[in-house]
């Protein structure tokens, strides 16, 4: 009992450290293979080689690269190595994954539930839960491309979402990230402002949803995400 309970504080620092190896991970590749870097036929590092490049546990790598053959982005061959997809396999896998939501109908869903949520994350969200919200905004303000940026950004949202321990509200907003993934994040590359602007007021307005989540302080942090989303949803409407 004694050693169980040692035990304890460890597994939550260890789930949060495999979610972010993970989105890493799945960031660094798929940003590569969007954006032409990594081209079709293209032959990835082994597990092993990507476990050493991102100081990752070989588990979390294989449910990484299993997410991006799912999503149709690579082919795992066994023997012979993990190649990037054609782009007509991506296509076509994900045509009959999800139907197609516009980013407004999304925002609408967003803002039904995601707001009262932090009722819930400022109940449950463990300390380590809210201390990794800070590492999850520094990725975002670091994000040097638009794809990095919708990635930091959606994977801010998710950990906020699990912070809450609510498994079917969790799976609601994978679907929403799916969603939005397969829409290519929007073709972000025709929008008015330059990413840096847009960066700039993301980090500012999560940065202040944060502070009220790890105050606990639910009223104020239900305000500030209603806000943004509502701000975002908007300026959807008007483009």
């Amino acid at each position: 009992m004694i050693e169980h309970l040692a035990r304890q504080p460890d597994e939550p620092s260890a789930r949060l450290k495999s979610d972010s190896d993970s989105h890493a991970i799945y960031q660094s590749l798929r940003s590569s293979i969007v954006e032409g870097q990594l081209r079709t036929g293209a032959r990835l590092p082994t597990e092993r080689a990507l476990a050493s490049r991102f100081g990752a546990a070989r588990n979390t790598v294989r449910k990484t690269m299993n997410q991006l053959a799912d999503e149709g982005l690579i082919i795992r061959h066994v023997g012979r190595g993990t190649f990037v997809a054609r782009s007509q396999s991506k296509t076509s896998a994900e045509a009959t994954a999800e139907p197609d939501f516009s980013l407004g109908e999304l925002l609408e869903a967003r803002l039904m539930f995601e707001p009262t949520l932090a009722e819930l994350v400022a109940e449950r969200a463990t300390e380590q839960d809210l201390a990794a919200l800070s590492t999850y905004l520094e990725a975002l303000r670091n994000a040097a491309s638009w794809s990095e940026f919708k990635e930091a950004k959606y994977a801010l949202h998710l950990a906020i979402v699990r912070a809450s321990r609510n498994g079917f509200l969790v799976s609601v907003f994978e679907r929403i990230i799916a969603s939005r993934r397969k829409a290519g994040w929007g073709r972000p590359g025709g929008h008015p402002l330059p990413i840096s602007a847009v960066r700039a007021a993301a980090a500012r307005d999560n940065a202040a949803i944060i502070d009220a989540l790890k105050a606990r302080d639910a009223s104020k942090a239900r305000d500030l995400i209603s806000s943004y989303l509502l701000r975002t949803l908007m300026s959807v409407s008007e483009s």
